[in-house]
Order: structure tokens, then C-alpha cells, then sequence
């Protein structure tokens, strides 16, 4: 689980109405938002307090954060949340080690971004984790990888190249700790649930990833401007789109765009 930890190890070790719905997902916009800046400050107060010991301590060289993110993990007693996303090349070890740990009781709750996604063999090793028992929903672009266990310790990327995560920070039982938590917990609530078919569109009458998740937001409630925001869309495309797929879907609303692609089998 959790790809961008191991490049380094892998070369070591062989939700009513609509104005409702839409409240809810102005909420899941305005998280996001709240999300990236909340990391960015425990990420500034972490290197300002990296050297003074206790609860902090930075991890530095792609090869020991990767020994790291292992470690965490293969002592997690109950629970192991995580947020992936690029960079990352290889995740065999975390893999294989996410499936003992399931195996044993453990719990995984990750949240990928949806560009972790796009390389088919992550796609697949997913829905693999999640027959095991992993619990995966989708963001669309995620503030930061994260891995937090057993809600007594974290790790945290402070920088990192195109391909691997060069120094991170471990984070103990802290303030700091609590606010990385309820970070993952707001991005966690407002995310999409993962599908194993949110893969490129699979014939003509299948929607690509990028429609699911207009139609996920459809379903909630949301407006052309949200979509736009949360897809990088002007509000007139998002328009554009969202008409395109209601009349795709032989509906009359947005809010029954949403409901017949969840009949369809689509999110």
C-alpha cells in the first residue's frame, strides 16, 4: 500500500435534497482546501522542530524512508490509515506486507489519489488489497502522502523528487499528531468510494474515471461550479459535461444523473 515509501526499499529487499447534498459537497471542497494548508503548517513546524527531539524526528535518504514507512506498518497493532500518490515506483514490500497485516486482523483504511490510480499494475494491486479486506476510496487530488498507525505515530514527506520521497518526518503522539488524524478523517469522509473499474472508459457504453467522478459529484449534489473547482474545469465546461451526461444517461436532473449511474453499476 501506500506507493512513493519504497523505491529505495524495493532495490534493498527482493451523501437527502439536493441543496443538502450540495452543502455536503461544498463542505468536501472547502476540507480540501483546509487540508492542504494544514499539512503544509505541521509540515513548516515540523522542520522548524525537527532538531529539538521528542515527539519529531526526520528521517532523511530515500532508502530510510522507505525502511521507515515498512517498519511503521509491520508494527501496526489495529489500524493503518494512509493516503497514496505519486511520485512512486515500485510497492511489493508494503504490498505483500499490507497482506499479512490484513491477514492478522489489521485494519487499512487508504486514500488514493486519482492519479495513483492510472497505472494499471497500482489499479490492480488494489482491487487485490481490497477483496483481502483494504477499505480504499478515491480523492481527486490529494494534499499529501500520509501514513498514520494505530493513531499513535505518523509519517509524514517533507521532500521529495519525481521519484522518491527524499526526507520525511515521524510524528508521535502530539498536537501535530491529532492534526494529521482529522486531516485524513475530513478527506476521508468526503471521498469517493473505489471501484475497480475506474480504469479508462471499457466501451462505448462504460464512462471513463474522469465521468464516474462527475457522476460521484452529481450524486452528492453538486453544482457545475464545484465540479469545476474539484475537476480544474471552468464552470461552463463542468456545464458542458455534466448536460452531456444526463442526456447520456436519458434523465431529466442532475440529482437523477447521479442515482441511475449508481444503478448502472457506474460508481
Amino acid at each position: 500500500m501506500l506507493p512513493g515509501y519504497t523505491e529505495a526499499l524495493e532495490r534493498t529487499q527482493a451523501d437527502g435534497r439536493e441543496t443538502r447534498d450540495s452543502s455536503v459537497t461544498e463542505r468536501a471542497v472547502q476540507a480540501q482546501v483546509e487540508a492542504r494548508e494544514a499539512v503544509a503548517s505541521v509540515a513548516k513546524a515540523a522542520k522548524a522542530q525537527s532538531g529539538s527531539g521528542g515527539v519529531l524526528q526526520v528521517v532523511s535518504g530515500a532508502k530510510r524512508v522507505g525502511w521507515a514507512a515498512y517498519e511503521l506498518q509491520r508494527n501496526a497493532n489495529h489500524l493503518v490509515q494512509g493516503v497514496a500518490k505519486p511520485p512512486y515506483i515500485t510497492t511489493g514490500p508494503l504490498d505483500s506486507l499490507e497482506s499479512r497485516k490484513l491477514a492478522e486482523g489489521v485494519e487499512f483504511q487508504v486514500l488514493y489519489d486519482r492519479s495513483a490510480l492510472a497505472r494499471p499494475p497500482q489499479l490492480e494491486i488494489t482491487s487485490k488489497l481490497v477483496a483481502l479486506g483494504e477499505q480504499a476510496r478515491v480523492i481527486h487530488v490529494a494534499p499529501t502522502k500520509l501514513i498514520v498507525v494505530d493513531n499513535e505515530i505518523a509519517l509524514l514527506p517533507l521532500t521529495a523528487s519525481e521519484t522518491s520521497v527524499e526526507s520525511a518526518v515521524v510524528i508521535r503522539s502530539s498536537a501535530m499528531l491529532a492534526a494529521l488524524a482529522r486531516i485524513f478523517e475530513d478527506l476521508w469522509r468526503f471521498a469517493a468510494p473505489f471501484s475497480p473499474d475506474q480504469d479508462p472508459m471499457i466501451g462505448d457504453n462504460q464512462p471513463s474515471e474522469e465521468e464516474r467522478w462527475i457522476l460521484s459529484l452529481l450524486a452528492s449534489g453538486a453544482t457545475d461550479d464545484t465540479i469545476g473547482r474539484l475537476m480544474g474545469f471552468s464552470a461552463r465546461t463542468a456545464h458542458r459535461r455534466v448536460r452531456e451526461l444526463i442526456a447520456r444517461l436519458g434523465v431529466e436532473t442532475r440529482f437523477q444523473a447521479g442515482m441511475q449511474a449508481v444503478k448502472l453499476g457506474w460508481l
